[in-house]
């Protein structure tokens, strides 16, 4: 603790070596943290964002995930005049990016050299963006032109391949134990999106013998083909884990998925064969065994509404997917009928005025219900007060007919 600050000081100097991160005031370590613990680094406006591995933590435990680091614009400009004697392409790049640069390197965030096998320019629709896969031994990096993550293979729990509706696009959703996090929000799940013509070549940097020593006796050395199918091959290969499609749901469009929203969002629920799974934003992932009861709301026919909810109540929550087609109704429901899931149809009231039966002693005169005129009357309204210089209709009447009669 010798050379630790116990001053309460929260600034200093940036000092990255070999194997730690260090912020250092007046030769005294403010904080340090071990390169190895960093899984992800990124600028957001002038802070530089850590996040940090919490694989060796209990999950009701506290931990330390995330640390920013302030670097104010000023500061930015005195390191950069500092560097102004060295006229070399680097001098351009500001302050901030050049801790962020060290940050990745040293840290090893995002580094293909030692991987095993790369993949190139995949397109994500959740985070958004394009990554390039980079698999090693134990782990999967992406990293992107802002954001880098990385997620251990037993962290991934399952994989789903989804046509989408337009027929040109798939879908490889992967669901995450432990969610990677952009800023403040955390993705339970990462979307791909392939098209089906989307053509690829993959070679491995390991030899055979290589793969067989860590385990990946199934990977073969050299890929060519569809890119979904290489990626799908790939990771369910080295996970164990297979990939779910669906199967026997079909719309009447001959689609495997149903549009409808998620406020505020417009995405697509597919009813699998023992889930259901809405994506896009937010990706909603519902086990049939965990669902209590589905609600199917707003299924009167109209002509004026040609929509109706489902609101799916779990044993820890409820969702609601509104604007889904009335065309879908029947197919919905025996699906929902067949995987035996409890459901209640709800038709709304008509709307209008209805009197109850029970309320006919107090609503009628001389054993006959109140008419509409009857009920709407000024003089059952105690706040209805007429002014003195209005007429009402009978007096009205009256006047009319005394003036026809003086006219005769």
């Amino acid at each position: 603790m010798a050379d630790q600050s116990l001053k309460g000081t929260n600034w200093g100097r940036v000092i990255i070596d070999d194997k730690n991160l260090s912020l250092s005031h007046l030769s005294q370590n403010v904080i340090k943290i071990p390169l190895k613990r960093i899984t992800n680094s990124n600028i957001q406006k002038n802070d530089i964002v850590l996040q940090l591995s919490t694989e060796e933590y209990a999950e009701n435990e506290d931990m330390l995930c995330e640390v920013r680091f302030y670097i104010p614009p000023k500061e930015q400009k005195t390191e950069k005049k500092k560097q102004e004697s060295n006229e070399d392409e680097q001098d351009e790049i500001s302050y901030l990016q050049q801790v962020q640069n060290q940050i990745v390197n040293k840290a090893k965030i995002g580094g293909s050299s030692d991987s095993i096998l790369t993949v190139h320019e995949v397109p994500f629709i959740v985070p958004r963006g394009k990554y390039t896969m980079d698999f090693f031994k134990k782990e999967v990096r992406f990293h992107g032109n802002t954001y880098q993550f990385t997620t251990d293979y037993k962290s991934i729990t399952r994989f789903f391949l989804l046509p989408m509706p337009d027929e040109v696009n798939l879908s490889l959703v992967v669901g995450l134990e432990n969610p990677i996090k952009q800023g403040q929000t955390a993705y339970n799940y990462i979307v791909m999106q392939f098209k089906k013509d989307q053509e690829t070549q993959v070679e491995m940097k390991y030899t055979r013998e290589q793969l067989d020593n860590i385990g990946w006796k199934g990977i073969r050395l050299e890929y060519t083909g569809s890119m979904y199918d290489i990626v799908c091959d790939i990771l369910s290969e080295i996970t164990g884990i297979k990939v779910v499609s669906p199967k026997n749901f079909k719309c009447k469009n001959g689609l495997f998925c149903l549009r409808c929203s998620v406020v505020p969002h417009t995405g697509f629920l597919f009813p699998l064969e023992k889930s259901l799974l809405y994506i896009q934003k937010p990706v909603i992932y519902i086990k049939h065994d965990d669902i209590k009861e589905i609600l199917l709301q707003r299924i009167t026919q109209t002509t004026q509404n040609k929509f109706f909810d489902i609101k799916i109540i779990t044993k820890n929550t409820s969702y609601l997917f509104s604007t889904v087609d009335k065309e879908e109704l029947d197919n919905l429901t025996q699906y929902f009928n067949s995987k035996k899931l409890q459901v209640k149809k709800i038709q709304e009231e008509n709307e209008g005025i209805n009197i109850d039966k029970d309320d006919s002693d107090d609503d009628s005169q001389n054993g006959h219900k109140l008419t509409l005129s009857q009920m709407d009357s000024d003089e059952d309204d105690e706040d209805f007060q007429a002014q003195e210089d209005s007429y009402n209709s009978v007096q009205f009447q009256q006047k009319v007919q005394k003036t026809r009669a003086a006219n005769k």
